[in-house]
């Protein structure tokens, strides 16, 4: 979102599709049987966390003594809402962040831990029960649902990542306090948590969209992404079968050098300048050149030792060659479809720096100023394996925008361009791409 001095008036930067979807949060829609309460398509970047904050500070404008249900599905989503919520101007009693930890125990922070309500005094339960924001996740969500008055109003945050069996075993627990409204945000085109059992890939996003034709509040301006990126982000979304998004105008030049990094071009060696020269933004690199093939490790990984190797070097000269007033570039993430090729990468890099490597689904909901990737496969069959299953696909879209400034992307151009793997194809087409065939 663009940075506003006065967190009031943070609705005054929406643009018309934020404050329309922000309208559809504040109306009361009720029922759940026929889906008619606002869904709020929020591809990556484009503030659906913060619109979902700003219309809990509206509420309770509108009315002090409301009350919000505020519900996440991962732990680190639940955190992000909190420090939104606390931006915009909620203090700690306020909101409260429920977590299954009795050694979490923070009144003045606002996160308060325990198993069960015994667990609690009469007065911690009279206080949490008397606060307008309960904010946990799914998994912790009957305790929030028991610690709220009737009529509360429910908010689903990254509503995408969550599976059919979770999501109305939930609405069914919140039906006891007769809810006042619902509102689903999230991202439909997201990678499914669950990977290994296809019956239940499917998001409730999807699953509402296959029972009956709905059409969500579309967010359309991202604020995340330099332009470069999200163009390749909108080639992949093109592929996805979704609608494009736009840059904000804060975010379309902002390279490494305008988020404050200086960088050294002669600390590194000539043949991987273009690769990391700040001017491209989006690089696709040719890994063939590697002359190194994947191997199928024992637990059935794929990984690719010289890729592996390119990657680690890539990483740790990003890290050297840029530095800014607090030291040298450190938020960056070198991301793998394959546990295998994680695991490769981690020993090739010095152990301060092996935590910088995580699959791509750890990597889902988070954002870093640079992103490194590592596709792995390369044989002459053009074989890919799971990255052209159609739920599986969005691998490649959720790593891709995870970058601010910069996308290196390592992968073999004979295998996965030219092949009808569409989603690479169109990434290859991406006007924006700085395209690295040299020695590497």
């Amino acid at each position: 979102m663009p940075e506003t001095s006065n967190p009031s008036d943070i609705v005054s930067t929406f643009d018309k599709e934020q404050k329309r979807a922000l309208s559809a949060i504040l109306d009361r829609c009720l029922s759940t049987d026929e889906f008619v309460f606002p869904i709020i398509d929020g591809p990556p970047g484009t503030g659906k966390t913060t619109l979902g904050a700003a219309s809990v500070r509206e509420l309770l404008r509108e009315d002090p003594k409301s009350q919000v249900l505020y519900m996440c599905y991962t732990n680190f989503a639940a955190e992000r809402a909190r420090e939104s919520l606390r931006k915009l101007g909620l203090r700690a009693d306020q909101v409260i962040r429920l977590t299954p930890n009795p050694r979490d125990r923070d009144w003045r922070e606002g996160v308060i831990g325990f198993k069960q309500d015994s667990d609690l005094s009469a007065n911690d339960l009279r206080l949490l029960k008397s606060c307008p924001v309960l904010l946990c996740t799914l998994h912790s969500s009957r305790k929030a649902i028991a610690n709220r008055r009737s009529s509360p109003r429910v908010i689903l945050d990254e509503f995408s990542q969550v599976d059919p069996g979770m999501f109305f075993a939930t609405i069914n627990r919140v039906r006891a306090r007769n809810p006042s409204g619902y509102a689903l945000l999230g991202d439909p085109k997201q990678l499914p948590i669950i990977t290994t059992q296809p019956l239940l890939r499917p998001n409730i996003a999807t699953f509402i969209m296959r029972r009956k034709p709905y059409t969500p509040h579309q967010l359309v301006t991202q604020h995340r992404m330099h332009g470069d990126i999200c163009a390749a982000v909108n080639s992949l979304r093109t592929a996805l079968g979704t609608y494009e998004i736009g840059s904000g105008d804060e975010v379309k030049d902002r390279d490494l050098t305008e988020l404050g990094y200086v960088w050294d071009r002669n600390s590194i060696p000539e043949n991987c300048r273009d690769i990391l020269d700040p001017k491209h933004p989006f690089v696709l690199v040719n890994s063939d050149r590697l002359g190194t093939a994947e191997e199928k490790t024992f637990r059935g990984s794929w990984r690719n030792v010289g890729e592996a190797q390119l990657a680690a070097k890539l990483t740790q000269l990003m890290c050297q060659s840029y530095r800014n007033s607090t030291g040298y570039l450190d938020d960056i993430a070198v991301l793998s479809p394959y546990v295998a090729q994680v695991v490769e990468i981690r020993q090739k890099l010095p152990p301060d720096m092996q935590k910088k490597c995580v699959t791509i689904y750890k990597a889902q909901g988070r954002e870093y100023h640079s992103v490194i990737l590592s596709f792995v496969r390369s044989n002459p069959q053009g074989f890919i394996g799971f990255l052209e299953e159609s739920e599986l696909k969005a691998q490649t879209y959720v790593a891709c925008s995870r970058a601010e400034a910069k996308l290196i992307v390592l992968l073999s151009f004979q295998t996965f361009f030219g092949r009808s793997h569409k989603d690479f194809d169109y990434l290859n087409e991406t006007k924006t791409a700085f395209k690295f065939e040299g020695p590497l």
